[in-house]
């Protein structure tokens, strides 16, 4: 028979064991009920008006005198429940005369005692019903027995695996969708590769792939060095279960020369092969997603083998809300954060906010529940620490950024950087190709002819990903967070990236970099270096726009007008006259394109607006040119004969920015406002195709009557009186968007409230 202590199962996985156990022995459903809501209800189940209760009391720590405490506190709610049958089961050891104490607590018109199941009980049910046991893994992989049967396996000992870590951490364990996937490729391909990005849960998941196989009575093998170590502990006969972590790692490529880098993938292919064909043996293996694609890319054996066919990727997409809350609550329980920190988790449901974070990972949830990490933050500032580090999880980053990706893969991803989140193949391999030069030329940096396509591939999948479009943007918004530390904390960084930046795109990003919060001293230096980057940003800002295409001519952004906007907020900031003569320069240009066209009023108004809000006085040489811009400004608009209603809509949203709008621009816009009501108004009312269409053209309406100061009230009627239909059904619309609102808020109300039963056993400290 079984003999569990039930102490590796947290509350909530007791609660669903004790249910699944009492389903199969009885041969029904118990319907759930959430804590707060039940008035001591964990499950029910009725029939022909009788009620049978459940509740399930764990008090492993504790036993027979706070199980019994508890009961007390109970008696009265089972009273007025008056339930037909009251069925109490618990982890704490029992013996007859403590059941007869626990039925004249409760009431033996309710309870008894062949309804009390204490931990013998429970273990006599286990060993009943076989499936329950083994569908609640944690019960019998972190069992006492399975932990000494192990610790007193010589093979095993000296294996080098860290038996009790893994059995520590089983207890925390959620079984994602990721596990179910692994355990297929094992049975049927006997190899696993376990890949993804750093935190999400790779070697957690292959320890407990591995700690199942020994309880299987495989025999462990610890691969620390190469796969020639493997092949000599190959054993015929025997089953072994091998386990390489982080196996395209430093050792597997690093800075040997290519031949032993070939010689080093034709052993792991061929002991890959050897387990794969063998019955008895299985291969577990784990590496960052860019380590893999840095050996996809240098070798052809690899290309041609296969091997990515067995790769498992784990993204934290693999979690669902409810298994993020019980990987969280896992963390917490089996934890050694003092009482005083879980009740800051669960002041003012504060774990919800966590286990809801898009940068949720379980190593950051590890990190904020050790207590070791933590002694040093003061009670009442643990909340907003935790907050500070979802929203920076640099630690996360900084490992793989420092020592496993190239140089050539850092400067791709300080490339990325100084454009923005997100870019075209063909802009950031230009960009990078100026950046790593320079990064070479200064820091004596190895350079290769094939370094873009090495570091594109290298960081494909863990740290960069394709989108539509051709374009790559970041894996995960924490990564640029990393990146803005690194660019802060180093901010020669920031003068590297002006001096091998390939177009103006990426200044204008490194200095909105610089105003932000997250500046740090960038500001400083950049000042400091300005002698030396005048004439670079100068030569950027006068780049030629207009690039040759395949298809036409592709025009470079951004334009004259919105360059010059950010060499003035640079001048006035840093106070330099360095950048003056860059600034005038890029005035002729504008002017020189005067002659040929009217002005952009969007790009106009962004550069005019720079101007009326800078306040160094060296830049007041300019104030003709701005001057000339208004009156530019008021030409085009006057003479512009396509307006309709959405691009007057966009010309004075961007004019009303301006300090001092010009009273004629008002003017030359309400003529066209006028003409373009009489001759367009009927066709922009009949390309309403949607409720949202006409609410739309309503909207815009009636922004262009008060800023124009004009009365639409005959234009609305006429829009309204047209599409009658979309608002005889107006109401009912609402209604039906606030039922369905309100159905979606229940729902998430309902998945909320369980995480939230869930959390208050914390507090309870069963």
């Amino acid at each position: 028979m079984s003999d569990y202590d039930f102490s590796q199962l947290s509350p909530h996985d007791f609660e669903l064991m004790c249910r699944d156990l009492l389903q199969v022995e009885w041969g029904l459903v118990l319907e759930s009920f959430k804590a707060g809501k039940d008035g001591g209800i964990d499950f029910r189940y009725a029939q022909a008006g009788k009620q049978i209760i459940v509740q399930c009391k764990r008090f492993v720590e504790s036993g027979f005198s706070g199980l019994l405490r508890e009961l007390r506190k109970e008696a009265d709610k089972v009273r007025k429940l008056k339930p037909g049958r009251y069925v109490l089961m618990t982890a704490a050891p029992l013996s007859d005369a403590n059941k007869t104490e626990i039925v004249d607590v409760i009431g033996a018109q309710f309870l008894v005692k062949a309804d009390i199941f204490g931990c013998a009980d429970l273990n006599n049910l286990l060993g009943r019903h076989s499936e329950v046991e083994r569908s609640h893994y944690k019960l019998w992989l972190a069992s006492t027995n399975v932990l000494e049967t192990m610790l007193h396996n010589d093979i095993i000992t000296q294996s080098d695996f860290q038996v009790e870590k893994i059995h520590s951490e089983i207890k925390r364990y959620v079984q994602g969708n990721a596990y179910p996937r692994a355990l297929v490729a094992l049975k049927s391909d006997h190899v696993v590769i376990l890949s993804g990005l750093p935190g999400v849960g790779k070697t957690t998941l292959a320890n407990m792939l591995l700690y199942e196989h020994l309880a299987n009575g495989f025999e462990p093998i610890i691969v620390r060095e190469d796969f020639a170590e493997g092949k000599a502990m190959l054993r015929r006969g025997k089953p072994q279960i091998f386990y390489f972590d982080d196996f395209m790692g430093t050792t597997f490529l690093g800075d040997r020369g290519s031949s032993d880098q070939q010689r080093e993938y034709r052993a792991a292919l061929e002991f890959i092969e050897m387990v794969g064909a063998a019955k008895d043996k299985r291969l577990i293996l784990t590496t960052r997603e860019q380590m893999l694609h840095q050996a996809w890319n240098a070798s052809e054996q690899i290309r041609n083998s296969g091997l990515m066919d067995r790769k498992v990727v784990i993204h934290m997409g693999d979690y669902s809300m409810q298994q993020r809350a019980e990987i969280f609550y896992n963390h917490v329980f089996f934890s050694d954060l003092p009482p005083e920190y879980r009740d800051e988790l669960l002041k003012n449901h504060f774990y919800l906010r966590i286990i809801k974070h898009d940068k949720f990972n379980p190593r950051l949830i590890e990190w904020l529940s050790s207590y070791r990490r933590l002694k040093d933050i003061p009670v009442d500032g643990y909340q907003r620490f935790v907050a500070q580090l979802l929203q920076d999880p640099a630690e996360i980053w900084r490992h793989a950024f420092d020592e496993q990706i190239s140089d050539a893969g850092r400067s791709l991803l300080l490339t990325m950087f100084s454009f923005g989140s997100r870019m075209s193949d063909a802009v950031l391999r230009e960009g990078f190709a100026a950046l790593h030069a320079h990064r070479a030329q200064i820091y004596g940096l190895p350079r290769r002819p094939n370094d873009y396509t090495r570091a594109r591939v290298e960081l494909h999948g863990a740290f960069v990903r394709p989108t539509t479009l051709d374009r790559i943007e970041f894996i995960n918004p924490s990564l640029l967070d990393w990146l803005n530390r690194v660019v802060c904390q180093e901010p020669q960084n920031a003068v590297d990236l002006i001096m091998g930046a390939a177009c103006f795109t990426q200044v204008a990003q490194v200095w909105n970099f610089v105003q932000s919060a997250v500046g740090g001293a960038s500001r400083e230096v950049l000042r400091q270096n300005i002698a030396l980057l005048a004439p670079i940003i100068g030569e950027l800002a006068l780049a030629e726009r207009a690039i040759p295409h395949a298809e036409g001519v592709f025009y470079r952004t951004p334009s004259y007008e919105e360059r010059l906007a950010t060499l003035i907020r640079m001048a006035d900031t840093l106070r330099v006259s360095a950048l003056l003569p860059a600034i005038g320069e890029v005035i002729a240009r504008i002017k020189g394109r005067w002659s040929e066209t009217f002005c952009d009023i969007k790009e106009t108004v962004t550069a005019v607006k720079a101007y009326e809000q800078a306040v160094w006085q060296n830049l007041e040489h300019f104030a003709p040119f701005f001057k000339d811009c208004v009156d530019k400004l008021i030409t085009t608009v006057e003479h512009e004969d396509d307006w309709d209603l959405n691009t007057l809509h966009a010309s004075l949203e961007q004019i009303d920015y301006l300090a001092k709008p010009s009273h004629l621009l008002k003017i030359h816009l309400k003529n066209a406002f006028e003409v373009v009501v009489r001759d367009s108004l009927s066709e922009e009312i009949s390309r309403c195709g949607s409720y949202e269409d006409v609410c739309s053209l309503i909207d815009t309406l009636e922004y262009l009557g008060r800023s124009l100061g004009v009365d639409v009230r005959h234009e609305l009627s006429r829009v309204r009186e047209a599409h009658s239909e979309y608002f005889e059904y107006e109401y009912q619309y609402s209604y039906d968007r606030v039922g369905e609102y309100r159905e979606n808020e229940r729902m998430e109300w309902e998945s909320d409230e369980s995480i939230r039963e869930m959390f208050r056993s914390l507090r309870a400290g069963h």
